[in-house]
C-alpha cells in the first residue's frame, strides 16, 4: 500500500515539474516576441482644434489614424493629449502582442478616458 503512495507522489511531482517547465517556456517565448516587435510601432499625437488625434506608425509608415474615441457611440473626440496617448499605447501594446487592436469600453474605463 505504501508503494502506491510513493508512485502517486513521484508521478505528481513529475507532472508538476513538466507543467511548470512548459509554462515558463511559453512565457519566455511571449516576452521574446514582444521585444522583437515592440520597436516596430511608434505613436504620434496631433492637436486639432480642441481635440487630440493619435497615429500609430509601423516602421515610419502610417498604420492607424484615430480621430475619435473608439468603442463609444457617436464621434466623440479625445479631449486631452493624455487620453489620446493612453489609448494609443494600448493599441501599440496589442499590436506588439500580435492581437487585434480593438479597444473596448471596459479598457477606456480602466484607463480613465473621459467620454459620454
Amino acid at each position: 500500500m505504501k508503494n502506491i503512495y510513493k508512485y502517486i507522489a513521484v508521478f505528481s511531482a513529475i507532472s508538476i515539474i513538466t507543467i511548470l517547465f512548459l509554462y515558463f517556456q511559453s512565457v519566455n517565448n511571449a516576452v521574446d516576441n514582444v521585444k522583437e516587435t515592440n520597436t516596430a510601432y511608434s505613436l504620434k499625437l496631433i492637436e486639432k482644434e480642441n481635440s487630440w488625434i493619435y497615429e500609430v506608425y509601423n516602421q515610419e509608415q502610417l498604420y492607424i489614424r484615430q480621430e475619435y474615441i473608439p468603442a463609444v457611440k457617436g464621434k466623440q473626440v479625445f479631449k486631452t493629449k493624455e487620453d489620446a496617448e493612453k489609448v494609443g499605447q494600448v493599441v501599440i501594446n496589442k499590436l506588439s502582442n500580435k492581437t487585434l487592436p480593438v479597444i473596448t469600453v471596459a479598457e477606456l474605463t480602466t484607463n480613465n478616458i473621459s467620454f459620454q
